[in-house]
This record gives structure tokens, C-alpha cells and sequence, in this order.
């Protein structure tokens, strides 16, 4: 009887324990929901101002000095002109790299991306262009370039062509007229084009008045900031029904930079083909890999360097501490493995290029089967639902 009593006295205590760990586990779940959703709020906000946003200003400030240093070589046709041109151009193409770690929204409805590097360039087209200018029966301003011709003739890639041949800034006494008449508006109109996309983001209203006022001199509509509905899902006046599906745009877009990166290292560095990249005049693409690697690495680390904030590692972080170091890891890794083959057009050499190859695409492949693995632990927790604008509203197995 004693050891009945005995027993059952036990059982109230096991029972009694496990209850009470189930009700201190509880409010513990909810605190960890918590924390997650106040650093997804967190994350979106940073994303857009220390991320696109901060890019997209350093870009506007990055043409502005290429058009600057443009219109100082038409004022003063010089070597030395050509070659600050030259590298004010390399500055910009660099920060423009950056942008292909958000080429949603903005960048996918009015085609900025486009905007400002279509490729392959059309330089037959530029070539009877420049005929025309040359013949006096087309006098070129930036509304007839920006209206009335394709982005093909325009851009980043327009101004690569007429500052560069065969990866050289070109003689100053090679540049005719006409071709520094055309520099000088196709970098207005990548200005512009750089301008619109920033204030895309932010809002026209919140750009400094200077750039504002060159947008509606130019005809540029105000444009509403669609900043505002991606860091507020949900809200009725965003397109985003929740927050896992503005994540999904930034993972979606950090494993297609990824993805598309892998085979360009393998193009690139096992080539001295200029064609290999896009930059065919500058043999500027080995420096294009490694700005594509960094803006991949701003979208997942939060922001510039120098200036990070919340972002998609601290997310992974709280779902899987050791995938997020990995990926960090993969990123530097990345990068360096890149360094380590050298730029093939460089006059320095790698001992073993070939391995050092394959041991740089073999890197880039990690990162990139990492973050592909990372995409529906961060998109997919719980705090985010819906996780699709039509579908799956309740955590499986919950109904």
C-alpha cells in the first residue's frame, strides 16, 4: 500500500515537472517568435536604406564624377583627361556592379539594370550615330538619347567604348568630336538614369532639391518610394502580402547572382579572351567579378562596407548559427580564391592558373550551394507568413 503511495506520489511530481517545463518552454517560444520578427522588421529597413539605398547614392555621386571628369576631357582633350576620365569610369562601373544584388522592384519594372549597362553594346548603331553627329545631320542631347534611342547605345558600356580600347584609356588625339560630344551626353543620361532609380527607391520628395530638379527638368516623373511598402508588409498600401515573400526577393536574388557568378569566374579567369566579360574595350572583368562578389556580400552582411546593420546573416543566425558562419566563410573564401588567379589580362602570373581556377569556381559553387540552402530557413519561419502572396497562410500540420 505504502509503495503504491509511493509511486503514485511520484507520478504527481513527473507530472507536475513536465507541466511546468512546458509552461516556462511556452512563453520562451514566443519571446524567440519575438526577437525573430522585431530583427526581420529590422533586416527589411536596413536592407533598403543601408543597402539599395546607399548604393544607389553612391552610384548617383560615382556618375557625377565620371560626368564631370567627361566634360573636362571635351573642354581640354588630354592623355591625362582621358585617363581620369577612365578611371571615374571604373569607379562607377564598380558601384554599378553592386546593384545586381537587387534586381527586383524598381530595377525589374522600369528596367534600370538595363538603363545603365545593356550588353553586348550595339556598336554598329553608335558607330552611324557618331556618323551622323559627324556629318551635322544629328546634333545629340540627353532627351533624344534617353527617348529616342534603345539602352543599347547608351550606358555604361556606351561610355567604356569610347574612353577604351584593347583595355587601354585611348590617345587623346584619337578621340574625334563627335565622340566626346556623345561621352558627355550618354554620362548626363547615366546620371539621370542613376537619379530616377535612387529616387525609385527612396522617393523623389527625398532626394536633395539639386537632384530632384535635374529629374523634372529632364520630363522625369516623381516617383513614390517603394522603400515605404517593402519594409512594410503586410500594410495595406504595399504589394507585399508579408514579410517571406520581401524576403524572397532578396534571397531570390542573392541565389541568382550566386549562381550566375560560378560560370562567369570559370569564363573569365581561365581566359585572356576579352570577351569573356561584358567589358570588352577595358578588360575590366575580372574587377567586375569581384564588385558582383561584394554586392552579393553587402545583400547578405547589411549594408556597405564600413556601415553594416541588421541583415540576412543575423536571421540565419537565429535558425542555423552554423550555416550562416559558412556562408560567411564561402563569401571571403570566395573572394579570395578569386585574388589568388590573378587577373589574366595582368602582366603577373600564376604559377598553376589552371588549378587556381578551378579551386576559385569550386569556392564560388559553395557559397552558392549554401545560400540556396539558406532560402527557405529564412523565408519560411513562422513570423513570416503567408509565405506566398496566394497559398500557404497556416504552418503545416497547425489545421
Amino acid at each position: 500500500m505504502k509503495s503504491n503511495l509511493r509511486n503514485l506520489l511520484f507520478l504527481l511530481v513527473f507530472v507536475s515537472f513536465g507541466c511546468a517545463v512546458v509552461l516556462m518552454a511556452e512563453p520562451g517560444k514566443r519571446i524567440d517568435d519575438y526577437l525573430m520578427e522585431h530583427r526581420v522588421e529590422k533586416a527589411l529597413q536596413d536592407y533598403a536604406d543601408k543597402t539599395v539605398i546607399a548604393t544607389l547614392e553612391r552610384l548617383v555621386a560615382d556618375v557625377e564624377a565620371l560626368e564631370a571628369a567627361v566634360r573636362r576631357l571635351r573642354a581640354e582633350p588630354t592623355d591625362a583627361n582621358v585617363e581620369a576620365a577612365a578611371s571615374a569610369w571604373r569607379t562607377a562601373r564598380a558601384t554599378g556592379q553592386l546593384t545586381n544584388a537587387f534586381g527586383f522592384g524598381p530595377s525589374a519594372h522600369y528596367n534600370y539594370d538595363k538603363q545603365l549597362a545593356t550588353w553586348p553594346l550595339d556598336r554598329p548603331l553608335v558607330e552611324h550615330t557618331l556618323g551622323e553627329m559627324q556629318a551635322g545631320r544629328l546634333k545629340l542631347d540627353a532627351r533624344h538619347l534617353r527617348e529616342r534611342m534603345y539602352s543599347t547605345r547608351r550606358g555604361l558600356l556606351a561610355a567604356e567604348y569610347l574612353l577604351f580600347r584593347d583595355g587601354r584609356p585611348r590617345p587623346a588625339a584619337d578621340l574625334r568630336a563627335a565622340e566626346l560630344d556623345y561621352l558627355v551626353v550618354t554620362t548626363e543620361v547615366l546620371r539621370l538614369e542613376a537619379m530616377d532609380f535612387l529616387a525609385a527607391w527612396a522617393g523623389t520628395d527625398k532626394l536633395p532639391a539639386a537632384w530632384a530638379e535635374a529629374l523634372a527638368a529632364a520630363g522625369v516623373e516623381p516617383r513614390t518610394a517603394y522603400a515605404d511598402e517593402f519594409t512594410q508588409p503586410g500594410h495595406y498600401t504595399s504589394r507585399y502580402v508579408s514579410a517571406a515573400v520581401a524576403l524572397q526577393e532578396i534571397m531570390g536574388d542573392a541565389v541568382t547572382v550566386a549562381e550566375e557568378l560560378c560560370p562567369a569566374v570559370q569564363e573569365v579567369l581561365a581566359s585572356a579572351d576579352p570577351r569573356a566579360g561584358e567589358t570588352w574595350d577595358s578588360h575590366n572583368a575580372f574587377a567586375d567579378l569581384l564588385a558582383t562578389l561584394q554586392g552579393l556580400e553587402n545583400a547578405y552582411l547589411g549594408g556597405l562596407e564600413g556601415d553594416r546593420g541588421h541583415s540576412m546573416s543575423d536571421l540565419l543566425a537565429m535558425i542555423d548559427e552554423v550555416l550562416d558562419r559558412r556562408i560567411r566563410i564561402a563569401l571571403a573564401d570566395t573572394a579570395y580564391r578569386i585574388n589568388a588567379a590573378g587577373d589574366p589580362f595582368a602582366d603577373e602570373s600564376v604559377g598553376d592558373r589552371e588549378m587556381a581556377v578551378r579551386v576559385a569556381v569550386s569556392a564560388c559553387e559553395k557559397l552558392f550551394t549554401r545560400i540556396d540552402i539558406a532560402v527557405p530557413l529564412i523565408t519560411m519561419h513562422p513570423v513570416t507568413l503567408p509565405w506566398a502572396p496566394y497559398g500557404v497562410f497556416e504552418v503545416p500540420g497547425t489545421m
